[in-house]
Formats: C-alpha cells, sequence, structure tokens
C-alpha cells in the first residue's frame, strides 16, 4: 500500500485542472489483472481521472463481465495465468463479432516494456500498449486516444502520426541532412520491395532462416520509420519461420503485403508535404 499512496501522491498522478471545461464523460472501466496491488493502483488512478471503474482477478471471466458490464474500456494484464491477456482480447473480438457488437476498446497493461512487446501488443488488435507502472498522464492520452475507436483504427492512426512525424523531423534536419526525408523514403521502398521478393522466395523454398533474416530485416526498418503494425507483423512471421508453420508463414506474408502497400503511401505523402 506505501507504493500506492507515494505514487498516487506524485504530481503526476493527480487530476490536470485545465482538463475541467469540456472533459471527456465519465467512462466505466474494467481492470482485469491478476495482481492485487496492481489492480488496486490502476483504479485508483482511473478514480482520480474521474473514471468509474471495477476490478476482476480472473481472467477467464473478463470477456463475459466486459460484455454484459457495459463498460467502455477494458485494461487487460498480459501475464495472467491460465488465460493471458491475449487469449482474453481474442476470446473478445471473437464474441464482438458473433454478437454484431463495436469493439471494446482494450488497453495492454504489462510489465513487459520493449518496442518489440508493444509492436506485438498492437498487431494483436489492442488498441494501445501501457508499461507498468503506468502514469496518469499515460492512462488519461491512451484512454481519450481509445475511445469509440476500434484497436484497427487506433493502430492505423498511431502508425500515421508516427510515420508523418519521421519524415517531418528529417525535413526540419539543418544542413548537410536538409532534404534528406525523399531520400529515406525511396531508399525504403527499394530496400523493402528487395526484402519482400526475398520474403517470398523463402517461403516458397522453406528456407526458414533466410527467412527470418529477411523478416528481421523489414522490422528493422520499419522500427525505425515506427510502422508498428508492419513490425509485428514482421514479428509473426518470424515466429512462423521458427515453429515451422508455413501455413501461417503465407499468411502473414499477405498481410506484410498489404501493410507495406499503406506505409509506402503515407510516406510519399508526408514527403511532399
Amino acid at each position: 500500500m506505501t507504493a500506492c499512496a507515494t505514487a498516487l501522491t506524485a504530481p503526476d498522478c493527480r487530476p490536470d485542472p485545465s482538463r475541467a471545461h469540456g472533459a471527456p464523460a465519465v467512462l466505466r472501466v474494467l481492470v482485469v489483472d491478476d495482481d492485487p496491488l496492481s489492480r488496486s493502483f490502476q483504479t485508483h488512478l482511473l478514480a482520480l481521472l474521474g473514471h468509474e471503474a471495477s476490478a476482476l482477478a480472473d481472467p477467464g471471466s473478463a470477456v463475459a463481465q466486459a460484455l454484459e458490464g457495459g463498460f467502455d474500456v477494458l485494461l487487460l494484464d498480459l501475464g495472467m495465468p491460465g488465460v493471458d491477456g491475449f487469449e482474453v482480447l481474442r476470446r473478445l473480438r471473437e464474441r464482438e463479432a458473433q454478437e454484431q457488437r463495436a469493439p471494446l476498446a482494450v488497453l495492454a497493461v504489462t510489465g513487459y516494456a520493449s518496442m518489440l512487446d508493444r509492436a506485438r501488443c498492437l498487431a494483436a488488435g489492442f488498441s494501445d500498449h501501457l508499461a507498468k507502472p503506468i502514469r496518469a498522464a499515460t492512462l488519461a492520452a491512451a484512454i481519450e486516444q481509445a475511445v469509440g475507436a476500434s484497436g484497427g483504427a487506433a493502430v492505423e492512426t498511431s502508425d500515421a502520426a508516427r510515420l508523418r512525424a519521421t519524415v517531418r523531423r528529417l525535413h526540419e534536419s539543418q544542413p548537410p541532412q536538409a532534404g534528406f526525408a525523399p531520400t529515406v523514403t525511396e531508399s525504403f521502398a527499394l530496400r523493402s520491395a528487395q526484402l519482400l521478393q526475398t520474403l517470398r522466395r523463402c517461403v516458397q523454398q522453406r528456407d526458414a532462416r533466410a527467412l527470418g533474416r529477411a523478416a528481421q530485416a523489414l522490422r528493422a526498418s520499419a522500427e525505425y520509420l515506427g510502422a508498428l503494425r508492419l513490425v509485428g507483423m514482421c514479428a509473426a512471421l518470424q515466429q512462423s519461420a521458427v515453429s515451422d508453420d508455413w501455413g501461417g508463414a503465407e499468411a502473414a506474408l499477405g498481410t506484410i503485403d498489404d501493410e507495406h502497400q499503406a506505409v509506402l503511401a503515407l510516406l510519399f505523402e508526408s514527403s511532399l508535404r
């Protein structure tokens, strides 16, 4: 309790008075986490932000509770025993599709905080990835962005913003780097096209080692640009190669092709601005 009390009195955890006017409506948020301290901390943060929070320790009943409780947002821990957060999300989306429901905003909450962890969450369909310990300002921004959008739409918007920001930073670079952005865009287009050809050949030839290397190279370029959906897809392709799942590899390659075209379109559009 001492850790929670300290965190709750820190300046970053206080409600922002500037949000008092025109603030979003009170939201009903479900916290699913097997750790009691983490559940308590998250519900306290949500209360500070003016939202109604409920907490649940059992991931097995999370889907039913999320759908039947009239919640607006789900904060979902990933590393739970028995049923992890990814499986909860998969079951939730399956039920939503069966019942023709609008997708619930689901935020991944986890101690796994690397770029690859974030990419994996976004690729899986989470609206956002929040690393523990959560800060109130970060939580407030994530909820505001995610509410009202499906997980996929939130990820697309986020990736588009990151790609445009990357190109803008390069455009704003001082000489001799001025004008570097179009070159980066064109270089990515050429290099990624070569890598995609390699990936297709590796899948056809069932060459897992070469497939893993090419997928890693494409993933590294996507990480540099901020194209996290593409990062996650490359990671999925790498996993398929490791497990000799060639059906999965072919499916992952198809999604990579589509996402690659979307990334290129955004890059060239941003470079022309």
